[in-house]
């Protein structure tokens, strides 16, 4: 394996619109700033990531504060999301807002 292949290789980014838990920012914002050597965009990218191989959609009761933001989503898995909101029937702003709470319990933080 070679000493490159934790990168992920360029592909494009696609800036996409999306309303956010604002628990959820505010965790991923602490998580970047105090925590890992990443954007909170590279976080998304992440949890998007895992539940796009997982599948692990679990809906959860709603939040009552959103926060709109703009995340740049490697297009490959804005794909994937959308062939995931065509077989579960869920729009991509909850489908990306389940990829980070999922993203979160992993990392033991309560939400």
């Amino acid at each position: 394996m070679s000493s490159f292949a934790k990168f992920n290789k360029k592909e494009n980014i696609i800036p996409r619109t999306i309303e956010i838990d604002k628990n959820f920012y505010l965790i991923l914002e602490k998580l970047s700033n105090e925590t890992y050597d990443a954007s909170i965009n590279k976080l998304v990218n992440a949890a998007i990531e895992t539940l796009v191989e997982t599948e692990n959609i679990k809906t959860y009761p709603k939040s009552n504060s959103y926060l709109t933001r703009t995340f740049l989503i490697r297009e490959s898995l804005l794909n994937e999301l959308y062939k995931l909101k065509k077989k579960y029937g869920l729009p991509i702003y909850m489908l990306v807002n389940i990829a980070i709470r999922n993203a979160l319990i992993e990392e033991g933080i309560t939400v």
